[in-house]
């Protein structure tokens, strides 16, 4: 039976929230640097447990959107959020089985020092630190966007005034937290975020099937009952609908989303940051069997939300079906602690997702754009620490600014760009990295400003840009395809730019050595 959709905050929410945030902001504070160590830059002599990196990887996978977007996929659009899901994953798999170990072997704490030990060369670094920037930006404004209209949501305000001061307040509050409180500080709360997360996603998994008598095909049953579109909720098409450019951009999302999460640099940064050895192998099968759970137990409460509110009912209070978590919650426990705590673990969630990226992009900032950079060694951990927190500042100010315009934007413009750069140029370059003795220092300049270009060059004249009521542009009609996830050019164009420029390179190399050779043998013997 199909519920109300709507949303009130219940009494116990705003002091439930409060002495929540408060206790994590201590932690933030409080476990960030020693008095012998970086913030920024921790030292790598205080390896944490494996079970530990493995858990704060896996948090570092689910960002708000993720958990938030997962959800309402599935309720609204059963087999296409299923599929999604099911890319976030496989990305994490792809970590484990193809870059994690040689990831921790290189060592370092951007992606450019772990690819410094093969190509030391100034400009693969500044290639690397424009594309983690192009990344982590949009993926920052994202995040921002959507936990600011989040909470002026919960606040029951509804003005554009409203969302942008939470924006503000929000991003304030993180960039601050991100600053004071360092990788270390923020990979304890990323902890905490973790355990509260299974916490209160098994506790709404359990109200859900508890409700459906324990019984899985009957949960099932009455979701696509209650979807409103019958047996199509359980088959793929729904989200993108039929045909072939609808198969091509379900395919596009799936490979983008699987490639983008095990190469984004905030996730990167914390395989940098995880114990070697053996150990590494311990945390990366916490981390893919922790976020497996976490997964799980977003698709029964997606599976929840069609069966006890309705698809109809919550797509009409949000088409994305974003606040369907909140909205589930809401019916299967009156009382409003349940709410309370579902909303404290997707606000913490936001604030440790924008956190790690922005430290992630401050630390590439540092690292591998600055000029002038001392070799490996010489440059103290104090005047790195200080760069990195001056980045830290400028990235959440900047991020902060951008998230005020965006927030009437259609969100998957951010997300849809975020994660073809990361999967289209970053992938590429790690998998030939590690796994091809054959790449070339032009080969991977090819791959990242090529593949990029070509992203951001397939966005800007896509759907989600103009053409369309929910464009980032609507008024606007420069539409000329009808492709909505790029990655299916785009991640190719990347690994085939990748392998041609190292070709023509190597080829370039012996037709310059042979020239050469035949110049020595002319000059010594010039009878030849």
């Amino acid at each position: 039976m199909t519920a109300a959709a709507s949303f009130d905050a219940p009494e116990s929410f705003f002091t439930v929230f409060t002495v929540f945030l408060s206790l994590c902001g201590c932690l933030w504070v409080a476990s960030g640097a020693g008095d012998d160590d970086s913030a920024m830059f921790p030292s790598r002599s205080r390896e944490e447990p494996a079970w530990r990196s493995g858990l704060v990887i896996s948090g570092a996978t689910l960002s708000a959107v993720t958990l938030m977007a997962l959800i309402g996929l599935v309720a609204l659009t059963g087999y296409d959020g299923m599929m999604l899901s099911l890319g976030v994953v496989m990305g994490l798999v792809l970590l484990a089985l193809l870059f994690a170990e040689p990831l921790r072997r290189a060592g370092g704490y951007t992606v450019g020092d772990a690819i410094a030990h093969r190509f030391p060369e100034r400009s693969v670094r500044l290639a690397l630190g424009l594309a983690t920037l192009c990344v982590c930006l949009p993926y920052v404004v994202l995040q921002l966007t959507a936990i600011g209209s989040l909470s002026a949501f919960v606040l029951g305000l509804t003005s554009s005034g409203a969302k942008t001061a939470c924006i503000l307040v929000i991003g304030c509050l993180v960039v601050s937290l991100a600053v004071s409180g360092g990788v270390r500080g923020t990979g304890h709360v990323q902890l905490v975020k973790v355990v509260v997360l299974l916490l209160v996603t098994a506790g709404a998994a359990f109200l859900v099937l508890d409700r459906f008598a324990w019984n899985p095909d009957r949960l099932l049953g009455a979701a696509t009952a209650e979807s409103g579109l019958g047996d199509a909720y359980l088959g793929p098409g729904v989200q993108y609908g039929s045909g072939p450019m609808a198969a091509a951009n379900r395919l596009g999302q799936l490979i983008t989303v699987a490639l983008a999460v095990c190469c984004l640099p905030h996730v990167t940064m914390r395989v940098l940051g995880a114990p070697g050895g053996r150990a590494m192998g311990t945390a990366m099968r916490w981390a893919v069997g922790q976020l497996i759970a976490i997964s799980a137990l977003l698709l029964v409460i997606g599976l929840g939300a069609a069966a006890i509110l309705g698809g109809p009912a919550l797509s009409e209070a949000d088409p994305t079906g974003s606040i369907s978590l909140l909205l589930v919650t809401q019916v299967l426990s009156p009382g409003g602690i349940l709410v309370s705590a579902v909303f404290s673990a997707v606000f913490l969630t936001a604030l440790t997702t924008v956190a790690d990226v922005t430290l992630a992009a401050a630390g590439s900032v540092a690292r591998d754009l600055l000029p002038r950079r001392p070799r490996p060694g010489t440059e103290s951990v104090p005047r790195q620490d200080r760069h990195a927190r001056w980045a830290a500042a400028v990235v959440g100010a900047v991020t902060v600014g951008l998230s005020v315009p965006a927030a009437g934007w259609n969100l998957l413009v951010l997300s849809t760009l975020a994660m073809t750069l990361a999967a289209s140029t970053l992938a590429p370059v790690l998998t030939y990295t590690f796994l091809w003795r054959g790449f070339t220092r032009q080969g991977l300049l090819w791959s990242v400003y090529g593949a990029g270009l070509l992203t951001i060059a397939l966005l800007a004249v896509s759907p989600l840009l103009s053409g369309s009521p929910s464009a980032a542009f609507p008024d606007m009609d420069f539409q000329c395809i009808a492709l909505v996830n790029p990655g299916l050019v785009t991640v190719p164009a990347g690994f085939a730019l990748g392998w041609l420029g190292s070709t023509l390179d190597r080829r370039s190399d012996a037709t310059a050595q042979y020239e050469n050779l035949a110049t020595a043998i002319v000059r010594d013997d010039p009878a030849r």
